[in-house]
């Protein structure tokens, strides 16, 4: 069966450098959810062998780098959302890979239209490779839940916690996530006490040897400004423990127990160098003998 040039190429492009291997490989997930507004991470590696396979020729360097959406090449003129070679890329898509193995893309601030296939390509001074596969990116918008009581019914961004009760005592320990009908792959999350942001980020919050101060309601958002994409509140109350501190000793007993002994142990430094100041130097001793002649 005879097989036009064209087609020929195409399948030769698709399957990476003439007479490729398995050396030639990127690897990524097949597919992922990204929450819009959100920013997410899709990991990627790749490998090449160090000789090629029919040439001979010694592949020790890549010199190009390209992602691109829905295409199955990804080589040439075709658009593409990163290049190496092009400074003009797409700012939103920030490659945190190298020119050695690592190949990962960031995407900041999804929408809608970033929803696609994207492939993954790489060109080195022995040929060139396209991962087939691509990965899969699928883009979900999350509604916004303002802080009312009605809003909570069929949101979609929400806060769980670990324990079932929200009252705790001084001491104890809670882990909030951040949940939505999208899974969380490496998606920046932002937590909020009463409004007010926390150094804290991700999709779990840990709260340990708590105290009254962490009492309030959280809050979770996708959005560093926290008017996007925010969930309900989760209410927590902190019960006063008597006799214990927010991580459990008796402070009640300690407290009055080390005020007592260091009270003592300065009673005893200062008598001590109160009778080093009293007792006869040697001056006293010979003054002393010769009044005795």
């Amino acid at each position: 069966m005879k097989m036009n040039p064209w087609t020929l190429s195409v399948l030769l492009l698709l399957a990476g450098p003439l007479g490729a291997d398995p050396d030639w490989h990127v690897e990524y997930p097949d597919s992922f959810c990204v929450v819009e507004g959100s920013t997410a991470t899709i990991p990627c590696s790749f490998t090449h062998p160090k000789v090629h396979k029919e040439t001979g020729a010694v592949v020790d360097r890549v010199e190009r780098v390209v992602w691109c959406p829905k295409h199955q090449i990804c080589q040439g003129p075709t658009p593409n959302v990163y290049d190496s070679s092009n400074v003009r890329a797409d700012s939103r898509f920030l490659y945190l890979g190298d020119l050695v193995r690592n190949c990962t893309l960031k995407i900041i601030k999804t929408v809608k239209r970033d929803a696609a296939t994207y492939r993954f390509r790489f060109e080195t001074n022995g040929g060139g490779y396209t991962g087939q596969k691509g990965v899969r990116v699928n883009v979900t918008v999350v509604k916004n839940v303002r802080l009312t009581v009605s809003s909570t019914d069929g949101e979609d961004l929400k806060v769980r916690s670990s324990v079932t009760d929200h009252v705790l005592k001084e001491g104890g320990q809670v882990t909030l996530t951040c949940t939505s009908a999208c899974s969380f792959h490496q998606l920046d999350v932002h937590w909020y006490r009463n409004g007010h942001t926390l150094s804290e980020t991700g999709p779990a919050l840990h709260l340990s040897c708590l105290t009254n101060d962490d009492a309030g309601n959280y809050t979770c958002s996708l959005d560093s400004s926290g008017q996007k994409t925010t969930s309900a509140p989760w209410s927590l109350v902190v019960l006063e423990d008597e006799g214990r501190n927010k991580c459990g000793s008796d402070w009640r007993v300690t407290v009055p127990v080390v005020s007592v002994l260091l009270a003592v142990f300065l009673f005893l430094l200062a008598g001590l160098v109160f009778a080093k100041r009293s007792a006869p130097g040697p001056e006293h001793e010979i003054v002393y003998s010769e009044v005795v002649r």
